[in-house]
């Protein structure tokens, strides 16, 4: 609801509630139980013309009664069948080029999930869309939103008279864009894709998630130095701080060809992540006993907590609950749910492929451009259990090369990544 229909209403009210007292005559009485009965009456009409009028002017769907949204969630009739959720590590610092992107399609009715990781240096487009060309970026650079300070709103495209509010008629401002939103919504327009939420974490929270599970396995091409340590050749059980390294850092040029070899890797540290979740109660992953030590408490309460939408309509899609359920739930526990829920999925049963594309320089620099015909075709295979329209209509990705050579997709399930250390 925006200000100026939050003021009709507060007009509507008050002119209900401030009308001057006339001296009492004999009809007073009906007359007085006749407006005690209208004020509500002509509240609620208020409120339902403010609500109506809101969702019409928004330049997101409209889903609830709730605050409306900048990007395009799964259509209400499949929520309970199918959930799209961001996936994300940031780099050293939250407005550094991400260290992963992917997007996760969860078949709830199947208990299946497949992962599509998408190069950081995924090409996007040059249009004024998004605040930067490249996929990694898109988090720390988010799109300035045109604001109407009149207003205390955010001001739609065809709402903009010059520098001006078409509104009231008030000069218009800047302020600091969405990181989720344009996340988003790089995956509402370039793929077709809706987005429920999103699971964002820095390094250091993926540090703090791995050890408080004990580590994780992870074969190790060759001797390698990490953290002052010595790790021979092989699979070895590596802390928190070493494994991160070895899945983002290692061997990284920040090239398209050695994104997508750190994909593999990235690959061995989320199976084995899922397996050693998959071995904890709920219990185990969070409690309300502050005297027993938890997996996630110390994570979520600290300093660098996986990221989401805990509002309780994301938490709602989040869990395929109702939203007054949802809004009870705390937000430590939502992840706990979250994570115990996925991690009961057999590993055969998840699988995680590769954005197809190829590098293309770009500039001075090197980007990833995407195959769009290949990925429209694996969208639909592998994304789409529940039928979305993903074509040439709605899967709008700019090729930098015409008729590019087919790309690896790299399809495989996470029980044959996993590695074990003895």
């Amino acid at each position: 609801m925006n200000d100026n229909q939050s003021l009709r209403q507060v007009s509507l009210a008050g002119a209900a509630a401030g009308k001057k007292k006339q001296p009492p005559k004999k009809s007073s009485g009906k007359k007085k139980r006749l407006w005690l009965i209208m004020i509500p009456i002509v509240l609620v009409v208020a409120l339902v013309i403010a609500l109506l009028a809101r969702g019409c002017g928004s330049d997101g769907p409209t889903l609830t009664a709730r605050e409306a949204i900048q990007y395009t969630v799964t259509p209400d009739d499949l929520a309970g069948k199918v959930s799209y959720f961001a996936l994300g590590v940031l780099g050293d610092k939250s407005t550094d080029q991400m260290d992963m992107v992917a997007v996760m399609c969860y078949d709830r009715k199947a208990d299946k999930i497949t992962v599509m990781q998408m190069p950081v240096a995924t090409y996007l487009v040059e249009d004024g869309s998004f605040a930067t060309a490249t996929l990694g970026d898109v988090w720390g650079n988010p799109k300035p939103i045109l604001w109407c300070d009149t207003c205390r709103g955010k001001v739609a495209a065809e709402a903009v008279d010059g520098e001006n509010h078409k509104i009231c008629g008030s000069k218009l401002t800047t302020r600091k864009g969405s990181s989720f939103t344009d996340l988003a919504r790089v995956f509402n327009t370039q793929y077709g894709l809706p987005i429920d939420n999103f699971l964002v974490i820095p390094r250091d929270g993926l540090v703090k998630l791995i050890d408080a599970l004990g580590g994780v396995d992870m074969s190790l091409a060759a001797k390698t130095s990490i953290d002052g340590i010595d790790y021979e050749k092989g699979v070895r059980t590596l802390p928190g701080k070493a494994a991160v390294y070895y899945a983002v850092e290692y061997n990284y040029k920040g090239t398209p060809a050695s994104d997508t070899e750190r994909m593999q890797r990235q690959r061995q540290l989320f199976a084995s992540l899922l397996d050693r979740l998959s071995k904890k109660s709920l219990k185990d992953l969070y409690n309300t006993d502050p005297a027993l030590k938890d997996v996630l408490s110390n994570l979520m309460l600290g300093a660098d907590p996986i990221r989401y939408d805990n509002s309780s309509f994301g938490k709602a899609r989040l869990l395929n609950v109702g939203e007054r359920k949802a809004e009870n739930t705390k937000s430590v526990e939502t992840i706990a749910k979250f994570l115990y829920e996925i991690s009961r999925i057999d590993l055969e049963n998840i699988t995680f492929c590769t954005l197809p594309g190829t590098a293309q320089k770009r500039g001075t620099g090197m980007v990833y451009s995407v195959n769009k015909t290949q990925t429209i075709t694996l969208l639909n295979e592998h994304l789409n259990p529940y039928d979305l329209t993903l074509d040439d209509t709605t899967v709008a990705v700019t090729e930098l090369k015409k008729n590019p050579a087919d790309a690896d997709a790299a399809l495989t399930t996470l029980d044959k990544v996993l590695v074990k250390a003895e």
